[in-house]
């Protein structure tokens, strides 16, 4: 039988612990500057000691916030009272808010909007409204309907069920379940609610949304009905000589249905659903000077100008100041260091890298996408002297404004290919050579994988049939027998 024992024993290891400072600093680094702006605005609202620089126009007479002089001269009438060692503290706490007195620097700012620049943009942003969704533009038609009330809630019933595309994703005799009606009524309500706009709404599937277009046009003659109803599927796999037999039509009258079937919408919700829009605010601007150099501007002027409050220094070296109070200012003092100094390094680490990538990138920023070069995190992070994972943290969900664009940081990177010339060319430059191959091509003889990548091979860069349908798929661009016009 086994014994079971109760012993005690030490154990000696070393474990790497992230400072709050440091994680702090990590996620200024990483944060976006529109989030950016949001978390300087509640620092400002949490450190009183931290405060906002205002305008010359907007300081009061007299405020001891800018009164800087009565504190130097408070600081020698108050240096004998102070004891040895909370002096030291004092006066380091008071170099900290000396050297950041005045943050951010105006070094690489673009200048101040005009009176003009800023009317217009007051202007967009009092014309941003907010749209209604498809639902509720739906029910906005029910209510101007002459339905009967048992009727009208079987619809409202059927259009809370259909998605932003337009489908109805319910089945019809779970919305009789629901309701607690007969299937017919359903089926009356829905042909009800199919005739809204936008045209095809409600449909239950591809087939039916065309139709119902269709129909609405007043289109919806037999051989066009057919075609939708029996040959999706042939007309995706491009069998077109197939489907021109069948319907006993020639090829010219196909396309002609077909052009027709192309002005259709196959997702009549899109047309009505507000899209969620990305807003973002460019870290960095890329400009180009009479000389033809390119310049970097800093988009300082989207950041609070922040500064240490001149009335809690006094506070702080007033001998009368509680020591609980002199505790709680001494804290919010070095949060407010730390933050400043985060916001500082986080500029110069974006700066840094946008240096880099206008170095790199001088053809790209000449001459377009097909002249960008292979370049990746880490050769970046050599030059910087910085980690990987710093680089990365550094332009994650970040963009910068370029003579060609506005562009993510991240897309400046990417793996390449080198010609047999000592030419090199990213992926992105490739994958815009193999779209333009395909532009050019003769549509009733298309270029396959294969022959693009002898092509390419021919130019000097060696691709593999793979890789050229792994780019073409990532580009949404259809493989050759697809593409085939007949």
């Amino acid at each position: 039988m086994a014994e079971y024992n109760l012993s005690q024993s030490q154990e000696l290891k070393q474990e790497q612990i992230l400072a709050p400072q440091q994680i702090q600093s990590l996620e200024i680094l990483v944060t976006p500057l529109l989030q950016l702006q949001e978390k300087i605005t509640q620092e400002l609202a949490d450190n009183p000691v931290l405060e906002q620089e205002k305008a010359a126009a907007e300081e009061l007479a007299g405020d001891l916030i800018s009164d800087i002089s009565a504190t130097g001269a408070l600081r020698e009438e108050n240096k004998a009272e102070t004891s040895g060692g909370s002096e030291e503290e004092l006066t380091e706490l008071m170099q900290y808010a000396d050297a950041w007195q005045d943050y951010l620097p105006p070094t690489h700012s673009r200048r101040s909007y005009s009176e003009e620049d800023e009317e217009k943009r007051q202007y967009l942003f009092d014309s941003l409204t907010e749209e209604s969704s498809l639902q509720e533009q739906m029910l906005e038609q029910l209510r101007f309907s002459e339905l009967d009330p048992r009727m009208a809630r079987i619809a409202e019933e059927i259009i809370g069920s259909i998605d932003d595309n337009g489908y109805l994703r319910t089945h019809i005799a779970d919305i009789a379940t629901t309701t607690g009606v007969e299937l017919g009524e359903v089926e009356k309500a829905l042909a009800f609610v199919q005739a809204f706009d936008p045209p095809g709404i409600g449909a239950r599937d591809l087939k039916e949304c065309l139709s119902l277009q269709l129909k609405r046009r007043g289109r919806d003659n037999p051989c066009m009905m057919k075609l939708v109803r029996e040959h999706l599927d042939d007309i995706a796999r491009n069998h077109l000589p197939q489907v021109a037999k069948r319907l006993k039509i020639s090829l010219e009258e196909l396309h002609a249905m077909l052009e027709e079937l192309r002005l259709l919408n196959p997702y009549p919700g899109s047309a009505v659903s507000p899209e969620n829009p990305v807003f973002v605010i460019p870290e960095m601007t890329v400009e180009k000077d009479e000389s033809g150099n390119f310049n970097i501007l800093s988009n300082d002027d989207q950041f609070p100008r922040l500064r240490i409050s001149q009335l809690y220094l006094k506070l702080l070296e007033d001998p009368k100041t509680p020591e609980e109070t002199r505790s709680y200012i001494k804290e919010k003092l070095l949060n407010g260091k730390m933050l400043i100094k985060s916001l500082e390094h986080r500029q110069s680490t974006i700066r840094r890298i946008a240096e880099i990538i206008v170095a790199q990138q001088h053809e790209f920023l000449e001459k377009g996408i097909e002249y960008l070069k292979p370049m990746t995190m880490q050769q970046v992070a050599d030059k910087l002297d910085l980690h990987e994972t710093t680089i990365s943290r550094a332009i994650a969900n970040k963009y910068i404004t370029t003579p060609m664009g506005l562009f993510e940081f991240k897309f400046f990177f990417s793996g390449g290919y080198q010609a047999a010339n000592g030419e090199e060319l990213s992926s992105k430059s490739v994958k815009e050579k193999i779209r333009d191959m395909i532009i050019k091509e003769d549509s009733s003889k298309p270029l396959s994988d294969e022959k693009i990548s002898h092509l390419l091979k021919e130019q000097g860069f060696s691709v593999a049939r793979r890789t050229v349908a792994k780019y073409r798929e990532e580009m949404n661009i259809q493989p050759s027998h697809l593409r085939k016009e007949f």
